[in-house]
């Protein structure tokens, strides 16, 4: 497992479409910022900000999926927000779908950086896929994955959910007492595509394990 720190500048943000988001953060002033789930090109975070964010702006955001005001005092507002950055390509969500996740997020008045981790063939073409979205990634760090040292660390977001939902289901019950299908009905997807995560997750956490 390897990891690269990457950085991405201002000019980033309006490439991916999310300039507008950073900007109406910024301007409330932001306290604290955390990473609560990365999905392809999307994010669900956490941001604290000094003064309450101009929610009728935060509506009228395209790269905002939904976002919820969870904790309001005298010198601090905390949000959480799930966006999506549009302007990037569906092939770009594909691979960073394949990482085991986009982790330990900074921002700053600079811009932001980020680590991903995967196999260096993964974080290889997600890198390639940003460039050729004209997103410029500046590699400050590549080295050996020392992170968390738990299982399901190995897999992706998407792994992970389908995973957790085939246990629930009763997926790895003995005798099975559910299909693919049924969790592909659970999460709205396609069985071939539960089938193809779940495989792939058993895989990363054997390797894990053995």
């Amino acid at each position: 497992m390897r990891e690269a720190r990457v950085a991405l500048g201002e000019t980033a943000f309006e490439t991916m479409g999310i300039a507008e988001l950073v900007s109406l953060s910024r301007d409330s002033g932001v306290l604290g910022f955390e990473a609560l789930a990365c999905h392809g090109t999307g994010a669900i975070v956490q941001v604290a900000v000094e003064r309450s964010i101009d929610e009728d702006r935060l509506d009228a955001l395209e790269s905002v999926d939904w976002w919820e005001r969870i904790a309001e005092s005298a010198d601090e507002h905390r949000y959480v927000i799930a966006f999506t950055a549009s302007e990037l390509p569906e092939s770009l969500a594909d691979s960073a779908d394949d990482l085991v996740g986009t982790c330990d997020p900074n921002v700053s008045r600079r811009g932001v950086t980020l680590s991903l981790v995967g196999s260096q063939e993964t974080i290889a073409g997600t890198v390639d896929d940003y460039e050729a979205a004209g997103v410029s990634l500046d590699l400050r760090k590549f080295g050996p994955y020392e992170g968390r040292d738990h299982p399901l660390a190995e897999l992706t977001a998407r792994q992970r959910e389908a995973v957790r939902t085939a246990h629930e289901l009763g997926y790895y019950e003995v005798p099975r007492t559910v299909t693919t299908e049924d969790v592909a009905a659970e999460l709205g997807v396609d069985s071939s595509t539960v089938a193809e995560h779940l495989q792939r997750a058993e895989r990363n956490l054997f390797g894990h394990h053995l």
